[in-house]
């Protein structure tokens, strides 16, 4: 393995709320779910960012794919500009796969990892985390660990309206109760994509899911509760 690479790196993992149940109630509507998550996923990764305090225009620093409704994504080092790459481009693939009717659920570690492009293979602590802290919450957004936490602290940058990007948050989990996270304040940082007057009802953001997964008031309470929590923490940032 020649090519392994380690190096501490920001690694993020997302994946779509309730794809299972999408997939076996309508497998035709799942699959157009899931080309749409890759094409906002490639157009993302595209982008550039214009740090406006110094100009400087960051691009390439981060390698993303996809297998089924996961995304495994990871910057190339663990450098400043590697963090912003992190923070705005996981924040832009959320907003506009939620544009495009698909909720996920991520979560950002840090720490060493290791990769093989040639094979294909990714092993490391952070990847580990990612995927355990995204999937341990009950609702749609992004869960960022401690370390990235503190590492966006020391270089609070960017800001939305004034805004931090990262607060904490008391977070439900499972399999019940709350847990204080720091999180992606992704409604503030998009508040200009909601349309509805706040405050915004479940049911009113649910409707743009209803293709894929159904009628809101036929789903699992479970479930349901994943769309209150989320609907709580925008009408929360944004009232």
């Amino acid at each position: 393995m020649d090519n392994q690479e380690k190096y501490k790196r920001y690694v993020a993992h997302f994946d779509m709320l309730g794809f299972k149940n999408a997939t076996l109630r309508n497998p035709d509507e799942a699959w157009k779910a899931l080309s749409s998550l890759r094409a906002c996923m490639d157009r993302v990764l595209e982008l550039h960012i214009k740090v406006l305090s110094t100009n400087e225009i960051i691009s390439n620093r981060i390698k993303a794919y996809i297998f089924s409704d996961s995304i495994l994504i990871f910057t190339l080092r663990d450098e400043p500009k590697d963090l912003i790459s992190m923070l705005v481009l996981t924040s832009q693939i959320f907003a506009d796969s939620l544009h495009a009717c698909i909720p996920l659920r991520g979560g950002i570690s840090y720490g060493d990892f290791f990769f093989n492009l040639d094979l294909h293979l990714f092993c490391g602590t952070p990847f580990v985390k990612a995927y355990e802290i995204g999937e341990m919450v009950q609702w749609s957004g992004i869960v960022v660990d401690k370390a990235v936490a503190e590492h966006y602290q020391k270089n609070p940058f960017p800001k939305s309206r004034g805004s931090p990007i990262i607060i904490q948050w008391d977070v439900p989990v499972k399999p019940y109760g709350k847990k204080k996270f720091w999180v992606v304040n992704w409604s503030v940082i998009f508040r200009r994509n909601f349309k509805k007057e706040l405050p915004i009802s479940v049911q009113d953001y649910y409707e743009a899911f209803k293709s894929l997964f159904g009628p809101y008031e036929n789903l699992p309470a479970d479930v349901k509760a994943k769309y209150e929590n989320t609907v709580n923490f925008i009408n929360s940032n944004l009232g």
